[in-house]
Formats: C-alpha cells, sequence, structure tokens
C-alpha cells in the first residue's frame, strides 16, 4: 500500500495547479471568442486582483505555457493548448459520469469535475472514458448494471452493516484517535 507521503508527493508533482488550470482556461475561452485576452481581462474573468493575475501569468509564462505578445496580449503556447484541451477533456469526462452515471445534480456535478479535473492520470480519464462508453451502449449487462444501481441506497440499515459501510467507521474512528 502507498504511504501517505508518496501520494501528497505525487499530487505536488501535477503538471499544474487548480488555479493555473483556471487561468489556462480563461485565455482559451477568449480565444474561442475571437479575443487576446490581456492580464487585466484575465483578473476581472476569474475575480482576482490584477497583481495577483500577473504573478500567475508570469509563472505560466516561465513553464512555457502562455506568451505575451507586444500590445500586451495572452497567447497560449503549443505546449499552453495542450494543457487546455486535456484539462477540459478530463472536465466533461468527470462531469458526464458524475452526472449521467452515477445521478449527482448538474451544479455538484460541475462544481465536483473542476475540482478533480487537473489532478485524474491520462489513465484514469481513459478508463472512466471506457466505463461511460459501456454503460451507455445498449449491451444488456450495461442497462442491467445502471438499473440495479439506481435502486441501489448509500447506507446500510443499521442492523445489516457492509464491509464498506464497517470500513469507512473504522477508517474515520482511527483519524480521531
Amino acid at each position: 500500500m502507498e504511504s501517505f507521503a508518496t501520494t501528497w508527493r505525487a499530487f505536488e508533482a501535477n503538471e499544474i495547479t487548480h488555479s493555473a488550470a483556471h487561468y489556462l482556461l480563461a485565455i482559451a475561452a477568449f480565444n474561442r471568442k475571437g479575443t487576446d485576452p490581456r492580464a487585466v481581462d484575465v483578473a476581472r474573468e476569474l475575480g482576482i486582483s490584477r497583481a495577483a493575475a500577473s504573478l500567475q501569468l508570469r509563472s505560466l509564462q516561465e513553464h512555457g505555457l502562455v506568451e505575451v505578445d507586444a500590445r500586451q496580449r495572452l497567447h497560449l503556447t503549443r505546449a499552453g493548448a495542450d494543457v487546455v484541451a486535456r484539462v477540459a477533456s478530463k472536465r466533461e469526462v468527470v462531469r458526464v459520469f458524475l452526472e449521467e452515471i452515477l445521478g449527482v445534480r448538474p451544479q455538484a456535478a460541475a462544481l465536483d469535475a473542476c475540482k478533480v479535473e487537473h489532478l485524474l492520470s491520462e489513465e484514469t480519464g481513459a478508463a472512466l472514458i471506457r466505463l461511460i462508453r459501456f454503460l451507455r451502449s445498449d449491451h444488456p449487462a450495461a442497462r442491467e448494471a445502471l438499473a440495479v444501481f439506481k435502486e441501489t441506497t448509500a447506507s446500510c440499515p443499521p442492523e445489516a452493516r457492509c464491509d464498506l459501510c464497517t470500513n469507512t467507521c473504522l477508517l474515520a474512528a482511527g483519524s480521531s484517535q
């Protein structure tokens, strides 16, 4: 079993931070509208100060994800556009999984997908795509699995605790000691 320290280091080694992902996505959104934004435009879009935007954008430049032209307009580099495509794709995959497969409310699914979009590995993203494709298919096992899942509750009656509930309770009890 992987240690918490190893997991934490892996988390810290992510390609970009959540904040950086939002800066890149904001620049990409402006570009899709046919606009090359300035730092102030990105700051306004994200609801942050111009100083904070300048610091983060400088970091994105240093990492080769953003370029600034002579008119102080922001452009994604090829590497930046690649990050945006991967993050946006994973966000959509997670949103679809949460909303369509698990039945999470659209607003909660969108928010949760945003929270994890930049953290998922390519392997996990691809596995989720395979699962969604299967569950959306006309395969009888997929239809049956979805039907049974929709009838399943998230809690056990007190007299019939399952292994998941027991292990979860044990983990919670252990963390408070």
